[in-house]
């Protein structure tokens, strides 16, 4: 499984292809804009932070309308 995270142009800028804990850090891997193999760390404050954003009321609206995005873009594609 693997995130693709793409710009306003459309041309993606990360691959995230793992996640995992690696001692007291969260390793990202993936690739930055489809070339680079990168290695990202997120520490325990850093995650803190990824936390509140994730919980932030933009997020939360998106969380809830979600069924409706994706039920919106399958009948886009027919």
């Amino acid at each position: 499984m693997k995130l693709t995270i793409i710009s306003d142009k459309g041309s993606p800028m990360m691959v995230v292809t793992k996640v995992r804990k690696k001692g007291k850090e969260l390793e990202v891997t993936g690739q930055m804009m489809g070339a680079w193999p990168a290695k990202m760390y997120i520490t325990p404050k850093e995650f803190w932070s990824c936390i509140k954003m994730a919980l932030s009321p933009g997020v939360l609206f998106y969380l809830i309308s979600y069924p409706f995005i994706l039920l919106g873009s399958l009948f886009r594609k027919k």
